[in-house]
């Protein structure tokens, strides 16, 4: 077998995927564009699950106000998009029912939460769960951002974006991070009159690049969404080139610093990261920067294995990251505590980012 064999499975796959697509969409009344479109919503649905008011209350509402989206269908059996639903919420939370929340909760002044779906182990329902969570996350009125982490880019075709290539997706980003820390280090380098690090076409055209430019609009009204496609695995042989020219550069930290930089936390209430099944420079950046992990695991031997090995492996790779940036953690002797030394500390979750466990 040569490459031409795999060029015509690959070729053969992709026109049975088009077909099947086309099909599909067909099959489920989508429109004609090919788009993906989010469909409407009942009354009793969005009484019985997005807002926790009565039927008869939102009906008369609705009747009262002619400004409000008044909805498709008969009196009794009105239907609104989820953009409309999101009107009648803010309006139902500026009437004031004491005894009813409207809107979601979000504390003023904090940023997003940002929560990582990984697992070493690849079919363990990852993405799955991460879609579903986004988009349970908007039913109740949040403002959402998904990262698509994975190569693979099946996120992405769930919500229905078109990645061209991997300039569309979070490697720009990390690619500008690194080209930041590349300019900090030729200013104390020019500083002591040695050269300077050289900003290759990649990491110049990064810089100019802007999250803005990456984000996409889903058939979601609040969701939004940074893309993957296959071109995003070239960050995991990348980002350890980019390191090793430079040691000072803490590539775990590029993710979070330009969804900090850039806004993003502030402007989204949750943002979800779809990793990819295994622990590359994409994973480690997703784990150092999220507040809440979650580890999809299947109910059987080898998964729980697998996903024992998992927390295993960032365990001992984020220990040997805070070694590195903080050797006065280490101790030659045990502390009178008994936990062991700091690397010992940090296994067991103790010294990891934000205080709490990984």
């Amino acid at each position: 077998m040569d490459t031409t064999r795999f060029a015509k499975a690959a070729a053969f796959c992709n026109k049975a995927a088009r077909i099947w697509s086309g099909e599909d969409l067909a099959r489920r009344g989508y429109a004609p564009d090919g788009k993906k479109h989010l469909r409407r919503f009942s009354i009793w649905e969005i009484t019985r699950y997005l807002i926790p008011v009565a039927s008869a209350h939102l009906r008369r509402v609705v009747r009262a106000n002619p400004d409000l989206p008044q909805g498709e269908g008969e009196v009794g059996a009105k239907w609104f998009t989820l953009e409309e639903v999101r009107t009648l919420r803010e309006h139902l939370a500026a009437e004031g029912l004491a005894s009813k929340t409207c809107k979601p909760y979000r504390p003023k002044g904090v940023p997003a939460k940002i929560c990582a779906v990984a697992n070493f182990k690849g079919g363990s329902g990852k993405t799955t769960t991460c879609a579903h969570l986004a988009m349970s996350a908007a039913l109740d009125g949040y403002k959402v951002l998904v990262i698509d982490m994975d190569s693979q880019g099946s996120m992405t075709s769930i919500f229905g974006a078109v990645v061209a290539d991997e300039w569309q997706t979070v490697f720009p980003l990390i690619a500008k991070d690194y080209a930041r820390a590349v300019q900090a280090e030729n200013l104390m380098r020019a500083a002591k009159g040695a050269a300077a690090l050289p900003l290759d076409e990649t990491l110049t055209s990064a810089l100019e690049t802007k999250s803005d430019d990456l984000i996409q609009k889903t058939h979601w009204p609040n969701i939004d969404l940074i893309g993957a496609q296959l071109n995003l695995y070239r960050a995991e042989f990348q980002i350890p080139v980019w390191r090793m020219g430079l040691r000072s550069w803490a590539l775990w930290d590029a993710l979070g610093r330009f969804l900090e930089d850039e806004g993003i936390l502030a402007r989204y209430d949750i943002v979800f990261l779809d990793t990819p099944p295994a622990l590359g420079s994409l994973t480690i950046n997703s784990l150092a920067v999220a507040d809440i992990l979650l580890v999809p695991l299947g109910a059987s031997f080898l998964e729980f294995d697998s996903t024992g090995r998992f927390f295993d492996m960032p365990c001992t790779a984020f220990a040997r990251i805070e070694d590195g940036l903080c050797p006065h953690r280490r101790r030659r002797e045990q502390p009178a505590s008994g936990l062991g030394s700091g690397r010992d500390q940090i296994r067991m979750g103790l010294g990891a980012r934000h205080h709490h466990p990984l």
